[in-house]
């Protein structure tokens, strides 16, 4: 099946783990005229996806100081011959560098591209499989989000006005083999998720994974080795029974202010 995007001034393709991403999409949506938000969950098994936009855009999270692994790969497999503009939007968690911009350069570099824009926004990490990295505080949440939000309106103007060379430099070479290494692993991190005593069985791990890693069985979650490390079904469990190893009991979760779960559940559909 060959999926072609509509023929609007604008396509945003998104991933979202906890919601940081779905929101500014959204809010990048709302500031842009023409434009749709597509998941690329809903694309990555499709045999062949043609993009047909004037303009492209990437929004999605940071992971291992690059891209998430369905995003690389969802890069590699779009047609992106008819584009004219290419920009990228990705929230991360913490300072320090980042790889994701030459990283996305080196994936559209086949394809004769490369990107017009490219955006970090600065909100938080929701990834608390290590014991260094606490959640913040819900006031702290909130004015990260808002402070993001404040940050697009220069940024909708750089993509209105097709501005090019924002965000280009930086070297791919001192993180390769981190990198390769966490795409190599990442899949089978799931085997060391379980759930403890409060799981009831409800399901909505299972809805919730934008990439059907999750089945129930005898009322249980059994992870497929199909995973991204979104941390989706761990913070969205309504129980809090979804654990990682040591890592997780006790510690809180998050919940995005300005997502429902019927917006997570629905980035495997392409409306």
């Amino acid at each position: 099946m060959i999926k072609i995007t509509q023929n609007t001034k604008t396509t945003i393709y998104y991933f979202s783990g906890t919601g940081n991403s779905l929101h500014m999409a959204k809010t990048l949506k709302e500031k842009l005229n023409d434009c749709e938000l597509i998941p690329i969950a809903g694309l990555i098994n499709q045999d062949s996806i043609i993009a047909t936009s004037e303009k492209v855009g990437f929004v999605f999270p940071v992971y291992n100081w690059a891209l998430p692994k369905i995003v690389a790969d969802f890069i590699e497999k779009i047609d992106l011959s008819n584009i004219k503009y290419i920009f990228a939007l990705c929230t991360k968690g913490g300072p320090g560098r980042q790889y994701v911009i030459p990283m996305m350069n080196s994936l559209l570099k086949p394809k004769n591209k490369q990107l017009d824009a490219a955006f970090l926004i600065k909100v938080f990490s929701a990834f608390i499989l290590a014991g260094h990295n606490p959640m913040h505080s819900k006031e702290k949440q909130l004015k990260r989000i808002k402070d993001a939000e404040l940050k697009l309106d220069k940024i909708v103007e750089i993509i209105r006005n097709n501005e090019k060379g924002k965000g280009k430099k930086g070297s791919i070479i001192p993180m390769k083999g981190t990198y390769k290494s966490f795409i190599e692993k990442v899949n089978t991190e799931d085997e060391n998720y379980y759930t403890d005593e409060k799981c009831n069985g409800c399901g909505i791990c299972q809805k919730i994974c934008p990439v059907d890693n999750i089945k129930l069985v005898n009322d249980k979650p059994e992870w497929q080795h199909k995973c991204q490390q979104c941390l989706c079904c761990l913070h969205y469990c309504p129980q809090k029974a979804i654990q990682f190893g040591e890592y997780t009991p006790g510690r809180e979760r998050y919940n995005h202010p300005h997502i429902k779960v019927k917006e997570l559940i629905n980035q495997k559909q392409v409306v």
